[in-house]
């Protein structure tokens, strides 16, 4: 299998794009063997079973290595598993709710501990029962992890068996086992290959205690973990006895430092320091090139959106007062003003605007994410998505009037300036979308219906839990899974209360398709029911997607293999790289 995953390298490495010869900045003070890499803040501990941010899962790919991997085209290859289970092959059960994972033999952590069964169940203990666990939720599907034999695990997928359950905490096996039942999950692989299922070597991480994740690091990945000399810097090296061959990994050690500033960033691209970074200034892509750093920009899994609340007594959706949970709404001078604003926006030029996108982005017509399954990529006539021109969004003038004119005067007399609040995350790009949306829906309707209100994002998601104190929220939504159920969350009538679903949106088909493509291994089914969810979402104009937002780097032209190791998730497989001279 060794020489599979060589094979495999090498393939990627050979079919990666041709960059530009051009030498680009002289390295400035360092080694050529060294690849710099830019991280967006500090990171937090370098534990993947419980710290979730970008910063430090970019560290901790090189080092912990998940059961499944996956490619930036979401396709899946075995990782620490030695082959990808299948209702074919036999290791996922018939009713698809139990996946049998055959582990590597011979694999060692960095320490020389052999890695086997015990650590796997180990690290996704943690994963869901650790109190500081960040990412409980998103393997909350998992019912079981069993040891069958020492290099073999047993995987059961699971639901609760009562909804109304849903706020219990699980703490414990014993937990999962008694609100839970098997069921298969959609999923399943997604959440296998994610980054924070990293596994863990149970003996050290037990004997290091608090210190791990700082001064005790360790898995069984490219890279090994050498030191930490400030909060700004992290340092690896090559790991000679990995089982994937060390002999594919073009750079000997990685060097992580965090900048926060972006003009800082394009000024160490520019001066030779580093090698490669994503949180760049938009403004300044040109001068970089102009420096010889390459920029890539591809499909990134970011969408910007904007929330109508449902239950608002302007844009909602009430019933007697009270916010319609029924899912079967009736017309009301609500759904019109709604729908007149959705016809007043125009997303297109968001993407043009220097100090914005500056072109890196394309328009939403959906509020699924190109690429994955659940995108329709139909219009059919008498479809929502038939409106929709990528030169102008859903942008309809004469719609956008229509609908307001036919809004009854009492209803009417209530829009005076300024009476619809839309909140906002205090961040300049986010303030700059929403001030972008208050202007067109006062040039479209001719009046300044909209006002604008920054505030910060944790009490912007407190008040979501109940819809109070707002009208229209303008946010972003990251699908780090690669899986349509995570992005699902925003708009599931179950998400109700918790804050992701900002439009308190329930609808009973788009709930039940949702269900359907959750708790179901036949992927044409999943892809019919998303499609379903996105027609409706789109006819019931809750939210109005504006764009899918492009992930964008500035690399060094010594380095190469790109396309083949950048992800939608901003993260990059650095092992895949190659150095280009």
């Amino acid at each position: 299998m060794k020489k599979v995953i060589a094979i495999l390298f090498a393939a990627l490495i050979l079919g990666t794009s041709t960059f530009a010869q051009a030498k680009g900045p002289a390295l400035r003070n360092r080694d050529p063997e060294t690849l710099v890499f830019v991280l967006a803040a500090v990171p937090q501990p370098l534990d993947p079973n419980i710290y979730t941010t970008l910063n430090e899962a970019q560290i901790m790919r090189e080092i912990n290595e998940t059961l499944m991997g996956m490619t930036p085209d979401y396709k899946f290859y075995p990782m620490l598993a030695e082959v990808v289970p299948t209702l074919e092959n036999g290791l996922v059960s018939k009713d698809g709710s139990i996946y049998t994972l055959k582990l590597r033999k011979g694999v060692k952590f960095h320490n020389g501990n052999e890695f086997n069964a015990d650590d796997v169940v180990f690290s996704f203990n943690r994963i869901l029962h650790h109190p500081k666990s960040s990412s409980k939720s998103m393997f909350s599907s998992i019912l079981s992890v069993e040891k069958v034999d020492s290099h073999t695990v047993k995987i059961t997928w699971g639901r609760l068996r009562n909804p109304e359950d849903a706020t219990v905490p699980l703490t414990s096996w014993a937990d999962r086992a008694k609100y839970m039942v098997a069921s298969p999950y959609g999923p399943a692989l997604n959440i296998l290959a994610h980054y924070c299922s990293g596994i863990e070597d149970k003996e050290t991480v037990e004997a290091a205690g608090a210190d791990y994740g700082t001064k005790v690091v360790t898995g069984t990945g490219p890279y090994k973990f050498v030191s930490w000399p400030n909060p700004q810097e992290v340092n690896v090296t090559r790991n000679d006895a990995w089982w994937g061959d060390a002999k594919t990994l073009a750079f000997k050690n990685i060097q992580f430092r965090a900048m926060s500033e972006q003009p800082q960033v394009n000024n160490v691209l520019i001066t030779g320091e580093v090698d490669m970074a994503f949180n760049l200034s938009r403004l300044d892509t040109k001068s970089i090139e102009k420096a010889g750093i390459n920029i890539t920009s591809k499909p990134g899994l970011t969408i910007w959106y904007g929330v109508f609340n449902m239950n608002s007594n302007l844009v909602g959706q009430k019933m007697n007062g009270k916010l319609d949970l029924s899912g079967a709404y009736t017309e009301s001078d609500t759904t019109k003003l709604r729908r007149a604003i959705f016809y007043s926006i125009n997303s297109v030029p968001f993407i043009r605007q220097v100090d914005l996108f500056n072109g890196h982005a394309i328009p939403a017509n959906q509020m699924m994410q190109p690429g994955f399954l659940g995108h329709v990529t139909s219009a059919p006539a008498g479809s929502p998505f038939a409106e929709f021109n990528e030169r102008s969004w859903y942008f309809n003038r004469d719609k956008a009037k229509a609908e307001f004119a036919s809004i009854s005067p009492e209803f009417k007399a209530k829009l005076v300036p300024e009476s619809i609040t839309l909140v906002v995350g205090n961040i300049t790009d986010r303030v700059k979308i929403a001030n972008n949306v208050k202007d067109q829906v006062k040039t479209t309707l001719g009046v300044d219906l909209i006002k604008v209100i920054p505030m910060v994002n944790a009490q912007i998601i407190q008040m979501s839990k109940t819809g109070d104190g707002y009208d229209m929220v303008v946010t972003g939504w990251f699908t780090p899974t690669g899986d349509p159920d995570y992005t699902c969350i925003i708009y599931n009538g179950d998400s109700i209360g918790t804050g992701m679903n900002g439009a308190l949106y329930n609808n009973d088909i788009v709930n039940a398709n949702i269900a359907t493509g959750r708790y179901t291994q036949d992927q044409a089914a999943r892809k019919v029911a998303y499609d379903k969810v996105q027609t409706q979402l789109m006819t019931d104009k809750p939210y109005f997607p504006m764009v899918y937002e492009n992930v964008l780097f500035g690399t060094h032209p010594r380095v190469g293999n790109i396309d083949r190791a950048i992800f939608g998730t901003k993260l990059v497989d650095l092992h895949l790289l190659t150095k280009q001279f």
